[in-house]
């Protein structure tokens, strides 16, 4: 028997696809597609004086990012990422952060498609392999320490007592009102990290001539951090920068 797998296919898409009426020229579809979230995706259809159609997420997957504070525009990397998947289907971005499409209605189903996927693309940007991460969100602390105006070197290493070197992600040099100052970034903080971070600090720490200080900056949007692993840090003079109160340690990095 004669299987008509395309039929069982749009059968499906046909049957799950909600239709609302918002107003008389715009219209809400919720897709079976799920994003991150397991949430089904929405789309609105607008249609244009002209007779055309625009078709938008109403900024709903950027903003539903931001939320979880993830800043898709936080660095050169992250803006190429997302500039090249919207390119690839075909979307544009408002200044309101909407994706959307303008289309005819010969074109309306396909580009219905095309920006379902592509939402579902750049909601994926979230769950970035570990090492883009880690690149990602060494980023987002250099962006933050130029956005601040803070003068830093990148890539610094130093010989401890052991004679072992040690790499750390930034420093800022001693000034009047302030000391040397380390920063590493941690993309995932748990007991092990937290050890070999001590590990590398007491050894580094005794061989520096003037009394540096260590920042570790902390990536906590996504995640519970161990607050055994920040204690252990906090008792040997390390201070812990979680990612979402950075403000907080602006000026001490900026003297």
């Amino acid at each position: 028997m004669k299987q008509n797998f395309k039929k069982i296919y749009t059968d499906w898409l046909y049957e799950n696809i909600e239709q609302y009426k918002v107003t008389d020229s715009i219209y809400q579809l919720t897709l079976p597609f799920l994003d991150r979230n397991n949430d089904y995706i929405e789309l609105f259809i607008k249609i244009l004086d002209d007779g055309k159609y625009c078709i938008t997420d109403d900024a709903e997957t950027i903003n539903e990012l931001t939320f979880s504070q993830f800043d898709i525009f936080g660095s050169p990397r992250r803006k190429t990422i997302f500039n090249s998947i919207i390119a690839s289907y075909g979307v544009s971005l408002s200044k309101d952060n909407e994706l959307y499409i303008n289309c005819t209605k010969n074109n309306l189903a396909p580009s219905k498609h095309m920006l379902s996927q592509c939402i579902i693309k750049i909601s994926d940007m979230f769950y970035l392999s570990r090492k883009n991460i880690k690149s990602l969100f060494l980023e987002d602390v250099q962006t933050f320490l130029d956005d601040n105006d803070i003068r830093y070197i990148e890539n610094v290493s130093f010989s401890g007592k052991s004679k072992l070197m040690s790499n750390y992600d930034f420093g800022i040099g001693k000034s009047k009102n302030a000391p040397e100052r380390i920063i590493k970034v941690i993309n995932n903080l748990d007991l092990n990290q937290a050890k070999n971070t001590i590990f590398s600090w007491t050894d580094t720490v005794e061989e520096r001539k003037n009394k540096s200080v260590l920042y570790t900056f902390i990536r906590d949007t996504d995640k519970k951090i161990s607050k055994d692993a920040i204690n252990a840090l906090e008792e040997y003079s390390i201070t812990p920068v979680l990612w979402s109160k950075r403000e907080n340690y602006t000026e001490a990095l900026n003297k």
